[in-house]
């Protein structure tokens, strides 16, 4: 039997190959702006990858897990090395206070504490999972996964599945480290697809960018902007050009987005429907 990772892999592969692939990418960032508008601080939060994999942790856990605790998670991502004690602390406040999630204590260890998400959150990360399922549309003209969607079951679901790519430690900065120096930054993922989908629109490896506009839509700063191009710059990803506001994006920068934006793909149909 095939791995999960195999499996993810595999299905990224057949989905770059597609002929809608592109246009795929550009529904993805056309839809999450949209969602993005509605809370940038919040996503901005999310979309740097070591919390988001915090994120889709707890979410597993409370998808598998009778009455899963905070502590579970906790340690989880600790074994990871991803993420401080204080951080992963912190985030869980950041959940708590902004009414993300409700905790308790545990009616079998009082030491414990149990957490679930509020219909809040829930909304908002369905909405994610839409940005990234609705666009396989560009690829499959039949693909049709609105009845998952209408579930009300569709989140639980959704993680059942989901936790086998979590917990196989199917993480970016794992199997594809040539990303991390983009998607470990505030709104990595947002950036990173910023550029992308510039790329596509002009079909052209240089292309103007509008510092100010680009650092809005991404919901950053444009030093943040700044200094995260520079960072791909020096791992030979693009080539940054301030004075003329362009950027010259190298082979290896569109391989790497490509290679990543597959994978994501892959591994949201994974957690939609399951092993096809």
């Amino acid at each position: 039997m095939k791995t999960t990772l195999e499996v993810i892999e595999e299905r990224a592969l057949e989905l770059e190959a597609s002929e809608g692939f592109e246009k795929a990418i550009a529904l993805h960032y056309e839809m999450l702006m949209k969602v993005y508008a509605t809370n940038p601080t919040y996503f901005k939060t999310l979309f740097k990858s070591n919390r988001f994999i915090l994120g889709l942790s707890l979410f597993s856990f409370y998808a598998t897990v009778e009455n899963a605790t905070i502590d579970q998670v906790k340690e989880y991502c600790e074994k990871l090395n991803i993420l401080s004690k204080n951080t992963i602390a912190s985030f869980f406040i950041f959940l708590k206070v902004t009414r993300r999630i409700e905790t308790e204590k545990s009616t079998v260890d009082k030491r414990k504490v149990v957490y679930r998400p509020t219909k809040k959150l829930i909304k908002e990360t369905e909405l994610l999972v839409r940005t990234m399922i609705t666009p396989l549309r560009e690829i499959f003209e039949d693909y049709d996964v609105e009845k998952n969607f209408s579930s009300e079951f569709f989140f639980m679901n959704f993680f059942k599945n989901y936790s086998d790519v979590v917990f196989s430690n199917i993480f970016m900065h794992i199997i594809l480290p040539e990303s991390d120096c983009m998607i470990i930054k505030d709104a990595g993922h947002v950036i990173l697809n910023n550029i992308l989908s510039k790329y596509i629109h002009s079909n052209s490896k240089t292309i103007d960018y509008n510092f100010d506009k680009s650092a809005k839509e991404c919901g950053v700063s444009r030093s943040h902007l700044r200094r995260t191009l520079l960072d791909a710059q020096s791992e030979e990803l693009l080539t940054l050009s301030l004075s003329e506001g362009r950027l010259t994006l190298n082979d290896s920068f569109l391989f790497m987005a490509k290679r990543y934006m597959s994978i994501y793909f892959s591994a949201i149909e994974y957690g939609t429907l399951g092993r096809i």
